[in-house]
C-alpha cells in the first residue's frame, strides 16, 4: 500500500507543473496582446466605390478596386495599354481660317422685247443733176390708232443740202437733221410725202441718217 501512495503523488505533482506552465504562457500572452493592442479590422471606415476609369478604346477596361482610401488602383496591364491623351492649346499665332465669301451672282434682268413700230416708212432716191435732187418717202401706219408721224432726215454736211419744195409734209430743220412731220394717219394707211432739195456735191447721195418715230427706215 506505501508503494501506490508514492507513485500516485509523482504524477499529481506533474500534472499540477504542467497546468501551472501552461496559465503561465496564457497569461504572458494576454499581457502582450493588452501591451501590442487588439487588431480589429476598421469597421468604421465606409467602402467607396469608384466609377470606371476611361481608357483608350483600344485598351481593357480596368475594375477599380474598393480601397480604404477610395483611390482606384488599376492593373498593370491595363495602365501599360491606356493610350496618353495629348492636349494642344491653341495660341494666339495660329491665324483662324476664314471662309471665303461668296458674292451672289448678279440677277440677269431681260427686258421685255420693244412693242413692234406702229409707223413705218421708206425713202426712194429720185431724180438727180449736178446741183440738185429729189427725194421721197413712203409712210404707213401698220398698228395702233389714227395719229400724227415723225420722220427725222439727215445727210453728210460735206454734201451741202438744203430742202426746197416739199409736198405731204411740215418741213423744218435742226442742225444737220430735217424734220418733217404730217398725220394723223389712219390705221393701214400710207402717206406719201417728197421734196426738192439742192446741193454742192456732183454725186449721187443717200441719207447718212433716216428714221419715223424713232423707228429706222428702209432705205430704197
Amino acid at each position: 500500500m506505501p508503494g501506490k501512495h508514492s507513485t500516485v503523488f509523482p504524477l499529481r505533482r506533474y500534472s499540477f507543473i504542467g497546468a501551472a506552465a501552461t496559465l503561465l504562457i496564457v497569461l504572458v500572452s494576454w499581457v502582450a496582446v493588452r501591451a501590442v493592442g487588439p487588431t480589429q479590422p476598421d469597421a468604421h471606415v465606409p467602402l467607396m466605390i469608384q466609377p470606371t476609369v476611361p481608357l483608350a478604346a483600344d485598351g481593357p477596361s480596368p475594375v477599380p478596386e474598393a480601397g480604404l482610401s477610395g483611390t482606384p488602383s488599376l492593373s498593370p496591364s491595363a495602365s501599360r495599354s491606356a493610350a496618353p491623351r495629348i492636349t494642344v492649346a491653341a495660341t494666339s499665332s495660329v491665324p483662324k481660317r476664314t471662309r471665303p465669301t461668296t458674292k451672289p451672282a448678279p440677277r440677269r434682268t431681260t427686258s421685255p422685247p420693244p412693242p413692234a413700230a406702229a409707223f413705218t416708212a421708206r425713202y426712194t432716191s429720185g431724180g438727180s443733176w449736178n446741183r440738185g435732187f429729189i427725194g421721197t418717202l413712203a409712210v404707213t401706219n401698220k398698228t395702233g390708232p389714227a395719229r400724227d408721224w415723225t420722220v427725222r432726215l439727215r445727210f453728210d454736211p460735206d454734201a451741202g443740202v438744203r430742202l426746197g419744195n416739199v409736198w405731204n409734209a411740215r418741213a423744218t430743220r435742226d442742225g444737220d437733221t430735217f424734220v418733217l412731220t404730217g398725220g394723223p394717219l389712219a390705221p393701214g394707211a400710207t402717206a406719201s410725202l417728197g421734196f426738192e432739195a439742192s446741193k454742192q456735191v456732183r454725186d449721187r447721195i443717200q441719207p447718212s441718217g433716216c428714221t419715223v418715230d424713232g423707228a429706222p427706215c428702209d432705205l430704197g
